[in-house]
Formats: C-alpha cells, structure tokens, sequence
C-alpha cells in the first residue's frame, strides 16, 4: 500500500467521525444534508493540504474559504458554529494525522493542521462580516427609502393640508371675516402630528457612532470583526470631543482600513489601530504586518475602498496616506479640527 493509499483510508476514517459527531456542537451546520456533504468535503481538503505540508510536497488546491463564509451569512449560520466544527475536526484528526507522520513530532503535526484550518476558516470569518454589513449598508439604504415615502405620504400630506388651513384664515382675515376657531385647532394638531412624525423619523435615523466614543465604537467593530487568531490592539486617546460628523466619518473610514487589512493581508499576525484626538487635529493609523502590496500593480477593484477612504477624508479637510510593502500596509488618517 502506498502512502498515498494510507492517507485516503485515514482520512475517510477522520471526515467520518468528524461529520458523524459534527451536530454535537455546530447543531445548524448538521440540519442541512448538503452542508454536511460541503463539510466533509473541506476536512478531506484540510487532511490533503495537511498530509502535502508535513511531507514538505505540491500544496494540493484547497476550496476558498470566503464563498463558504458568505453562504453561512447568508443562511443564518453564526460563524461560532464553524469555529467549533473547526476545533472539532482538529481534535479528531490530530492523533490519526500524527500516526501517520510517525517520523514527525506530534507538535509539528499540531502546528501544520491548526495552520491548514487557518487558512480555511478565517477568510470565511471575513467574508461573513463583510455580509453583513453589506446587510447593513442595504438596511440602511431601504429605511432612507422607506422614509422619503414617509416625507411623501404622510409628511407632505400634512404639511399641505396645514396650510390649506392657513390659507383660509388668511383669506377669512383679508376680507373682513373671524376664522373658524375650531378650524384653527384642527390645523394646529395637524402641525403637531407631523411635527411628531419627523422627530420619529430623525430618531430611526440615529448615527452609527450615536454617543459612544470613537474608541467605544471601534472597540465594539474589532471585537465582532476580527477573527481569532489576528491579535489586535487599539489605542485611543481622545482628549477632546469630536463634532458628530467628524467622529461619523472617521468611523467609517478607519472600519473600513480595518475590513481591507482582515480581507487582505495575506499572513498578517497582528492589526494595529491607533486613535488619537488632539485640540487641533485627530490622527488615526491601522497597521499589519502582512505580507503587503504594490497599489500600482493590483487591479482597480482592490483601490476602490481607498479612494472612498480619501473622499470621506477630503470631505473632512484632511487626507488618507497609504504605505505599503513587504512588512505590511499602513494607513494614516489626519483630520483638522477647529480650534
């Protein structure tokens, strides 16, 4: 029998204990008879991947991991299932994977299958967050519709029946005539109800920031957003409160430094966020340590998110600074703030 012949009965032994013991603890990713297919397909790549390391030969291809995490947005799937179908096929493929390495120390072996499951699962992470904030950006865009057809209906409705109101007491005045009292009344509640609309209107439409902090609310974005395994650190020195639509903007910016780093930066360890608000100037910069970029040789699509970033900044009276290389990117933020 070949080593060959070796690893593929491991591994069918492996994928099915793991798809067998998968519901005890990703109970959503067992429902689906199909998902368990897909599951145990990527631990048979993860086993492939695994077996070509260890024997230092051709990497065979391994399914991407991000269509896989859109797909688990899109289903309702919360990526702690998939963490916890990793963690489960790691302990139920290390043993075998070690015996079948017995030149190997069991730690190398460890290391090489908790670094294939990596690969596979972060990006999915990634791709899962990314989802759902597209979700968001069109929750976002459907309630500002919903709310022009409210100013339409509703709002423009009364607003033009309460002038109607006035314009006949006006008219009453103008010709020598007492206005209807009750009338009066009836346009004043008219004003009041619309009044009351709009205000419910400005409130379903509160900040994303709102009161929190811009270091509160980048704090709540990393501990959602980056998966585990990147270690993270965000400092914030905010000595002076920034205007609502600074800190707005600067979110927006600074988050989406932070998604092009997770969805980027290929082999990066560690992700930097630096916040600092001075009386005349806040200065952000979002740091990894990957494996870097040219930004003149990629493709356009992979620009798009920068000249946004720069367009928000300018729209600030600052500016977005991109350093890029073979020991990470660096993204600077400067915006002016009024004395």
């Amino acid at each position: 029998m070949t080593s060959d012949d070796r690893d593929a009965a491991v591994d069918a032994a492996v994928v099915a204990s793991f798809v067998a013991r998968v519901a005890e603890v990703a109970p959503r990713l067992a429902a689906d008879d199909a998902v368990r297919t897909e599951l145990g397909g990527r631990a048979a790549a993860v086993l492939r991947v695994a077996h070509a390391r260890l024997r230092g030969g051709p990497m065979p291809s391994a399914p991407a991991g991000p269509d896989v995490g859109a797909t688990r947005a899109r289903t309702g799937v919360h990526p702690a299932e998939s963490l916890r179908a990793a963690g489960l096929l790691f302990r139920t493929a290390l043993s075998p994977l070690a015996a079948a390495h017995p030149d190997l120390p069991a730690e190398q072996v460890a290391v090489v299958l908790h670094e294939v499951i990596d690969t596979l699962v972060l990006p999915a992470a990634v791709s899962y967050v990314d989802v759902l904030l597209a979700r968001l950006s069109d929750a976002n865009r459907d309630e500002r519709r919903r709310v022009a057809r409210d100013l339409h209906d509703s709002t423009s409705h009364g607003i033009g029946a309460a002038m109607q109101g006035v314009d006949l007491a006006l008219h009453l005045i103008a010709s020598g005539r007492t206005p209807d009292v009750g009338r009066l009344r009836s346009t004043r509640q008219v004003l009041l109800d619309t009044l009351n609309e709009v205000r419910g209107m400005a409130t379903r439409l509160r900040d994303v920031v709102g009161s929190r902090s811009l270091g509160q609310a980048l704090q709540e974005y990393l501990d959602f957003a980056v998966p585990s395994g990147r270690e993270v650190t965000l400092t914030a020195a905010e000595d002076h409160a920034l205007p609502a639509h600074v800190k707005e903007e600067s979110y927006l910016i600074i988050r989406e430094a932070v998604r092009n780093s997770l969805l980027h930066a290929a082999g990066a360890t560690r992700l930097d966020v630096d916040v600092e608000v001075t009386e005349g100037r806040l200065r952000a910069t979002v740091a990894d340590d990957g494996a870097g970029f040219d930004p003149a040789a990629v493709d356009r699509s992979r620009t798009v998110g920068l000249a946004s970033m720069q367009e928000r900044a300018e729209g600030l009276g600052g500016n977005v600074l991109l350093q890029a290389g073979p020991g990470g990117v660096r993204l600077a933020l400067t915006v002016p703030l009024a004395s």
